[in-house]
């Protein structure tokens, strides 16, 4: 959501009737983004003071002004959801209402935790530390696979699925473990192939549309790729958290609302703050569902992307600190330029390559191909190796631009005996070669070795002239490209991952038509219209009827008691000739009415209550 159409909600939203605004605000509150075929129930409606027909009439209009959208699935069935793009609006708007998840900071607890034995600082143990970022892994994860697959893709079993010789490796190069997903309920197929961490993985990629499975492989995209790789971290770590807040988290709303509140409401990054697990709303959870034990599980996730971390009490208090600014994941304005930060890495008298974490992704992606990855953390660590720069010559790389590379983003240079080694691997590279070639000449082996790899030697060409453009404007022209080209080309919602998830509305046509309010009150011209303009004193069969009528209508009938006058809902007539009347009595929207009972002999006037919408 950007901050013109922020703008634009909340002046929107300023406009609603405080009808509208109750009857939004409570189905926010029941179903956050889910969708929903029944409305609430007369009892429900009343609960807050409105009548079922106050709500419906709000509903409609609602409907009309977009706040609340639906579909038509293929046997008729109608799903109606708040838009995606209003959750985070309506997170602020009605958070009050919804209950806070998130909890007073701990304003003592700031800075960096030392990390120790004990992992503690102001009473707070940290249970789940911040793994690497996870953009950053993915590029290591992407780089694996054109490695591993020599450049043509990971082969696939006759099921569809990668070989298990290929899945034990990518466990064992990732920093993501099985436990990092355990407390969430995902599922997908094959579960008995893939472990869940390597499904999740597969996920994101598929969801990103940065592998593909065609011809009985699964290779990465380069198209998708090369316009990634022109994104800002930022960026990429907004997408990424996009992705997982639409997959891996529960479907239930009261989660759903906690998710959002965390990005939305906890303080800004390095600040420990408390989660609540403790709902009012335990009627609409699933029987045996434990809040706290799902908040972990995502948390868990959080942790495992380098988002955040996880903190515990000696009391068992659940807690969490951001490691980045909350606001940048749902907000594409904070992303900042693609050449914000650091532009240099140290290589190292002993081959190895120091490289800060906030490196550009295009030179990230070269040290992929050139050397070796040796240690991930905040700062990683590669390493030149022979093995790597041979491998790195067979899809194109010559000696010149690994030197070259190197030399530019070498903060403190590039150390001599480094630059001669990678030269004199070079040329055992082109003299192995060279053998190979004997029978069928250099030219012809170079022309066989670009169809095989295809892709990978023509993109890797494309990167290095992009690396050689160093002029500040040309980085940040490409940042405005990729941020562009970003909601085209990525994430789309509905594109088939690994991961099983809940009703995917993309696949059913929006349903434009809206219920006319007038149909709401059947027989309206037929009764008289003093019922409803008009206070009047009746007799009690004409009084009856017209009770008859608002509990058929499920509308609010107003009642004068001597100098007061009440709005009442009624649901039930009692008795015949001596009869009652009982239903609920709010002195305002939105606030807990009580239930009461009146006989015709309490009251000298009595009003039918149409909402005025359903009037014109």
């Amino acid at each position: 959501m950007n901050n013109t159409q922020d703008l634009l909600d909340v002046s929107l939203l300023n406009e609603l009737s405080c009808m509208e605004h109750t009857v939004l605000g409570a189905i926010f509150h029941k179903q956050a983004g889910q969708p929903f075929s029944v409305m609430m129930s007369a009892a429900e409606w009343a609960s807050i003071g409105l009548s079922r027909a106050e709500a419906i009439t709000a509903f409609i209009t609602l409907r009309q002004k977009g706040w609340i959208e639906a579909v038509l699935k293929t046997w008729g069935e109608r799903l109606y959801y708040i838009p995606h793009s209003l959750l985070p609006l309506m997170t602020i708007t009605y958070a009050e209402r919804v209950g806070h998840f998130v909890q007073q900071k701990v304003d003592d607890v700031q800075g960096e935790i030392t990390i120790d034995n004990s992992r503690s600082c102001h009473g707070i143990l940290v249970i789940r530390e911040g793994k690497p970022d996870i953009a950053a892994e993915l590029l290591h994860i992407l780089a694996w696979m054109v490695k591993e697959g020599q450049n043509q893709g990971l082969p696939l079993t006759g099921k569809g699925t990668v070989h298990k010789r290929i899945v034990k490796q990518l466990s064992r190069i990732t920093v993501l473990d099985h436990e990092d997903f355990a407390g969430l309920d995902i599922h997908y197929n094959p579960m008995d192939v893939y472990p869940v961490h390597v499904a999740v993985i597969f996920d994101v990629l598929l969801s990103l549309g940065l592998i593909e499975k065609s011809h009985n492989r699964m290779y990465v995209s380069i198209d998708r790729l090369d316009h990634w790789l022109s994104l800002s971290w930022p960026s990429m770590q907004r997408v990424i958290y996009n992705i997982c807040m639409d997959r891996y988290g529960a479907a239930e709303p009261v989660l759903q609302h906690f998710r959002y509140q965390l990005s939305l409401l906890a303080p800004g990054s390095n600040e420990w703050f408390a989660i609540a697990t403790a709902t009012p709303d335990s009627d609409w959870l699933k029987e045996g569902m434990d809040i706290k034990e799902k908040a972990r599980g995502w948390l868990d996730l959080l942790a495992a992307f380098g988002y955040g971390e996880v903190g515990e009490t000696s009391e068992g208090g659940l807690y969490y600190r951001w490691l980045i600014e909350p606001v940048n994941l749902l907000d594409s304005g904070n992303d900042g330029a693609m050449d914000s930060g650091n532009q240099t890495f140290f290589v190292q008298p002993d081959f190895e390559i120091m490289v800060p974490p906030d490196i550009p992704p295009q030179v990230r992606w070269n040290l992929e191909m050139i050397s070796e990855l040796a240690s991930r953390d905040r700062m990683s660590i590669y390493r030149v190796t022979k093995e790597r720069i041979i491998a790195a010559s067979e899809i194109g790389f010559t000696t010149d631009d690994m030197v070259s590379f190197l030399g530019r983003y070498a903060g403190s240079g590039l150390p001599e005996h480094v630059n001669l080694a990678i030269q004199q691997w070079g040329k055992e590279a082109a003299h192995l070669h060279g053998d190979a070639d004997q029978n069928t000449g250099l030219t012809e082996k170079v022309n066989e070795a670009k169809n095989l790899n295809g892709w990978i030697f023509d993109f890797r060409r494309e990167l290095s002239e992009k690396l050689k453009r160093t002029e500040r404007m040309q980085f940040a022209e490409e940042s405005i490209t990729g941020l562009e080209l970003e909601k085209e080309l990525f994430y789309v919602r509905g594109r088939e991952g690994l991961i099983e998830t809940g009703p995917d509305l993309h696949l059913y046509d929006q349903d434009e038509s809206i219920t006319e309010q007038s149909g709401l009150f059947p027989g309206y011209g037929e009764i008289p219209e003093v019922w409803h303009n008009q206070w009047r004193g009746y007799h009690m069969s004409t009084a009856r009827q017209i009770v008859a009528k608002a509990i058929e209508w499920q509308t609010k009938l107003g009642l004068k008691l001597d100098k007061d006058v009440i709005y009442f809902i009624p649901d039930q007539i009692h008795g015949y000739e001596d009869w009652t009347l009982t239903g609920w009595h709010s002195s305002d929207i939105g606030v807990h009415p009580e239930r009461l009972t009146f006989s015709p002999s309490e009251w000298s006037e009595i009003r039918l209550i149409i909402p005025e919408q359903a009037k014109t």
